[in-house]
């Protein structure tokens, strides 16, 4: 009897208090009902009037809280009895404390969040995740800890899969210094050159990294940055900004360029310590336009290809070269974009890796290059579709890359030309002959114009 008088009373607290906090409309139905009871009660003096209206308000209260308990509150209890039994069944728990399930909530069309309140630890739920993505049916996208309470878990899933063929738009341009080449499940991923200024590329021949790095070059030359190609296939993969970028395949040529490189961040540096700075814009902020600095990215495409050179001294040359400039080019505005089909832990230095902390890995048969890329295995588990990649900044994510095709300038319109008379004698035999002046038509071609 208790049980049914708490239950009552829970109805009409879910259908009053809870329902008026969540919704002006009946808040404000609930206003008018007591307003007309009143009136019934007090002016009216009505007594059979005065019942009907405490009859209709209990009974829209008890359909109000029905309404709540059955759209709020019973779905979450029951997910949190079938997490409870995952929980126990998969022994994701301590001292018999399973986590408890908090809140659901649908963040883009992609993610679904799962919130619970527990005393796992976050290596626990990572061991588990295979487990789990079995009971729910569903894609474990990521699983994070709580930045402001330790002992909340968030676990997210998958609502459907990311687009296989995402086209270029100049709407993905990325703001300041940053560069963005794809879309992850949490919306438009890049890479911001002020916290990391240099990044890898890696994966198989037909993965997607020529798009990739055509994202960058695009950007970087609309954004008005210098851009230096190193490329022993003579740059055909980017013949759409030949005209803009400087191609480089030959190794006279290429150390050229790299000692070019490391002499000038070294004169760049003496430069900002003469007018005490550190960093690139604070020069060019403090010495004006004249002599302000351009900022410069070099692209090698292929990296194994230029080190792997027979002569020992070319590749000393092109290693020490590339140490310098990731170790010290961060601050004055000299950047590297490398990309290599296969990682190995042979072709470049220890410190080149330590000093290259943003990557981007697509698909690998075996588990050794997700390993070198990412110091995990999640590139080895990516689906087999062109341009999907893993990107390791702070964080780990799976894109789709932007499928680049050069965004096309509309053509001009013809210039329309006036008809004009040739002015001839006239004769009885044959009426005068008009004669027009052809229309010329627009040649086909492309301004490449970044203004």
């Amino acid at each position: 009897m208790i049980d049914l008088i708490w239950g009552v009373l829970k109805f009409y607290w879910y259908g009053t208090v809870i329902m008026s906090k969540k919704s002006k409309f009946v808040f404000g139905l609930h206003m008018c009902m007591l307003s007309f009871l009143v009136i019934a009660v007090i002016l009216v003096d009505d007594v059979f009037y005065a019942g009907l209206m405490f009859f209709i308000i209990i009974i829209t209260t008890l359909l109000l809280g029905t309404i709540h308990y059955t759209t709020d509150i019973y779905p979450i209890e029951r997910m949190r009895e079938n997490f409870t039994k995952v929980f126990k069944d998969i022994k994701l728990q301590t001292e018999k404390k399973t986590p408890y399930f908090l809140a659901k909530e649908t963040i883009s069309k992609y993610v679904t969040v799962y919130s619970f309140k527990c005393y796992c630890p976050l290596r626990m739920w990572q061991a588990k995740r295979d487990f789990l993505e079995m009971y729910m049916n569903a894609k474990i996208v990521d699983i994070k800890q709580s930045e402001h309470d330790r002992g909340i878990i968030f676990l997210f899933t998958e609502n459907e899969p990311l687009s296989a063929k995402i086209p270029w738009s100049n709407s993905y341009i990325g703001k300041n210094d940053t560069f963005n080449i794809g879309l992850g499940y949490f919306g438009t991923i890049g890479m911001d050159l002020e916290q990391h200024p240099h990044a890898f590329i890696a994966g198989e021949t037909g993965s997607g990294k020529s798009n990739i790095l055509k994202c960058f070059i695009y950007q970087a030359l609309h954004k008005g940055f210098e851009v230096l190609l190193i490329d022993f296939k003579r740059g055909v993969s980017f013949a759409e900004f030949d005209s803009e970028v400087a191609v480089y395949y030959e190794y006279k040529d290429v150390i050229k360029v790299m000692r070019d490189m490391v002499l000038e961040t070294i004169t760049r540096l003496d430069k900002f310590r003469a007018v005490k700075v550190d960093n690139l814009k604070d020069y060019n902020n403090t010495v004006g336009s004249s002599e302000a600095l351009k900022k410069k990215i070099v692209f090698i495409d292929e990296l194994a290809e230029l080190l792997k050179t027979r002569d020992r001294e070319i590749s000393n040359v092109l290693n020490d070269s590339i140490e310098t400039l990731t170790r010290l080019s961060r601050a004055v505005g000299i950047h590297l974009i490398m990309s290599i089909q296969r990682p190995d832990s042979t072709i470049t230095s220890g410190q080149i890796k330590n000093n290259v902390p943003f990557r981007v890995c697509g698909r690998f048969v075996d588990k050794e290059p997700s390993r070198i890329m990412l110091g995990n295995d999640s590139a080895n588990s990516l689906p087999n579709i062109k341009g999907r990649f893993i990107v390791k900044d702070d964080e780990m994510h799976e894109i789709q890359g932007f499928y680049f095709r050069m965004p096309a300038k509309p053509k001009p319109k013809p210039e329309k030309v006036k008809q004009t008379k040739k002015a001839t004698r006239k004769t009885a035999s044959a009426p005068e002959p008009k004669q027009s002046a052809e229309q010329p038509t627009p040649a086909d071609g492309f301004d490449f114009d970044f203004s």
